[in-house]
């Protein structure tokens, strides 16, 4: 089963927009948690949001501190 091509265009509807930018950031976020499950290297995550003035830091941001520190 093929997926259909997905059209890189922006999305004007604001509900449409911010639905597709949290299921994206869930992605991420959980991409970025199997690299360093199954790698076992240390990484963060930093995803500054046009719908939240503070940014989303994943594990937290000590760890992610420390991180970018090495």
């Amino acid at each position: 089963m093929t997926r259909k091509k997905v059209k890189l265009a922006y999305i004007t509807d604001v509900t449409a927009r911010k639905s597709t930018y949290k299921k994206r950031k869930k992605g991420i976020i959980k991409k970025v948690s199997e690299l360093t499950i199954l790698c076992g290297i240390p990484a963060c995550a930093i995803i500054s949001s046009p719908f939240d003035s503070k940014p989303e830091v994943w594990p937290d941001p000590e760890r992610a501190k420390q991180v970018i520190q090495k």
